[in-house]
């Protein structure tokens, strides 16, 4: 089966169909195909019937975000355990996360930067994660016609919409140069777009980064629209302010500073989240959805667990899986971690290389090696929750973006509202771009951030220097713009989509 060229349902032609048995209800009727009319009508005169059909495809992208061997690999598969091994991918091609040892193989090419090359699984399974949302989202856009009034129907669109957006942010960064660094974004070839019928023909050849970018803020702009009004009973979906801070993200990558400090200050203000407070950030496990400052995240259940392969094997210093009693530590790098002040509420969240035995260490915590974390602690049964996405990040997006517009001062008083709650030590009255960066780096440690900061800020990994903490055959050091942090096409859909040759492959 061509990567690409995945069916999409269009509305001439729903893979689910039905017919009327009086005012109640909708049956499946396997010889009758729901017209683009009769769905339409649907929608506008009974819209709840039509969410009977949106509702599982919804649900089923989400699920496929926490989903064990994405890549229908016929081998055990411990490092692909959905969204969050995106982001572990990412965090440990970065300064700031350092492994202890080599360990069992998961992660550990990631780590040494050899894993990138068309041959490999990695851009296989990155491209194929990213790709099947996109279809995925594509047939629930194209069950939802245009001008539907219902709020959930609007909604369930809008939702499909952000993660299409979000996915081509995360794709076109992994398979190109940064935005930042491209002398013409314009040109530079990028990664395909996939439409629904209703949105014209696919363009499977490696699209224009800029073209790519604008559907990524289009979708994200259309779901911001659509999700207006919508009130989530749970935190597994986005609401409109989730999909406005996924747009600041994508704002920041382009350098349209105003942009996202627009996004991330609308976020902030009208989201129902709160900032967790200094005790509460040291003492959390960074573990549970009902957590006040989480804005989105998967609530990990016994149904839906993947146990050691899963986040929390590889991040939870206190379990049974790899990163805990396995003993591949996951660790601060250590000149980040000098980076703290020494009332600095987050110092808790990681062994102190100064630590001491005292009542309250544990076997595992005397056990563990100095800048080992404790930040991701440990639910009975492997059922510790996700986090995608923290208010936290709105206040650094904000702060980081004025800043770049060189609104030092305003820039420090938004910092300082997240600061109060992390070091009371902090009182600048003006910060740096780079100031912002340091806090980005110690708030979001371990949650995905890192990889895609490194890239649009133009920062060099340095990972060898005097008293590193990192594992020996991982101290590399890698340029800003190397082609070692990007990924080539995988060698299969250069087999299989004519659109895409050997001379469009990446270097």
């Amino acid at each position: 089966m061509k990567l690409l060229k995945l069916t999409t349902i269009s509305l001439l032609a729903a893979s689910l169909t039905f017919s009327s048995c009086g005012e109640d209800f909708i049956t499946v009727e396997p010889t009758v195909v729901a017209t683009g009319d009769q769905i339409d009508d649907l929608a506008q005169k009974n819209p709840d019937k039509l969410m009977i059909i949106v509702n599982p495809l919804l649900a089923g992208v989400y699920n496929y975000l926490n989903q064990y061997n994405t890549q229908g690999s016929s081998r055990t598969v411990h490092n692909d355990f959905g969204w969050m091994s995106v982001m572990h991918v990412g965090d440990v091609m970065t300064n700031d996360l350092a492994f202890h040892v080599q360990g069992s193989g998961w992660f550990t090419y990631d780590y040494m930067f050899d894993y990138r090359s068309e041959q490999y699984v990695r851009p296989y399974w990155y491209w194929n994660f990213f790709y099947s949302i996109i279809n995925k989202c594509n047939d629930i856009i194209s069950k939802i016609p245009e001008g539907v009034d219902n709020t959930e129907v609007k909604a369930a669109k809008g939702q499909a919409l952000a993660l299409r957006g979000i996915s081509y942010y995360y794709l076109i960064n992994m398979f190109q140069q940064p935005y930042s660094q491209l002398s013409d974004p314009a040109t530079a070839p990028g990664v395909p777009l996939i439409y629904t019928t209703a949105e014209g023909e696919s363009r499977l050849n490696r699209v224009p980064v800029a073209e790519v970018y604008a559907q990524s803020e289009k979708d994200l702009t259309d779901a911001i629209g659509l999700l207006d009004g919508f009130q989530r009973t749970s935190k597994t979906a986005i609401n409109k302010e989730v999909a406005q801070l996924l747009l600041s993200r994508v704002y920041l990558a382009m350098e349209r500073w105003n942009d996202a400090a627009t996004m991330a200050h609308e976020a902030r203000i009208n989201s129902n989240a709160q900032l967790m407070s200094s005790i509460e950030v040291a003492r959390d496990g960074f573990n549970d959805i009902n957590n006040k400052e989480w804005m989105w995240g998967a609530d990990i259940t016994a149904e839906t667990t993947t146990m050691f392969a899963s986040f929390f094997s590889f991040m939870c210093t206190f379990d049974a899986g790899y990163g805990g009693s396995v003993g591949q530590y996951r660790k601060i790098d250590a000149r980040l971690y000098e980076s703290f002040t020494p009332t600095d509420a987050r110092l808790a969240q990681f062994k102190s290389p100064d630590a001491v035995v005292n009542p309250e260490s544990t076997d595992i915590t005397i056990k563990c090696p100095a800048y080992t974390n404790f930040k991701f602690k440990k639910v009975t049964g492997w059922e510790a929750d996700y986090v995608f996405m923290r208010l936290s990040e709105a206040y650094l997006t904000e702060a980081e973006a004025l800043a770049h517009q060189n609104k030092n001062g305003e820039a420090a008083a938004v910092l300082k509202e997240l600061m109060v709650n992390r070091d009371p030590s902090w009182s600048k009255s003006s910060v740096t771009v780079d100031d912002v960066y340091t806090q980005r780096r110690l708030e979001l440690w371990g949650e995905g951030f890192s990889f895609f900061d490194h890239l649009r800020l133009k920062k060099d990994i340095v990972r060898n220097y005097e008293g590193s903490n990192h594992w020996v055959g991982g101290r590399k050091n890698v340029s800003a713009g190397d082609w070692l942090l990007i990924y080539q096409i995988p060698r299969t859909e250069l087999q299989e989509n004519d659109m895409i040759t050997e001379e469009d492959q990446n270097p």
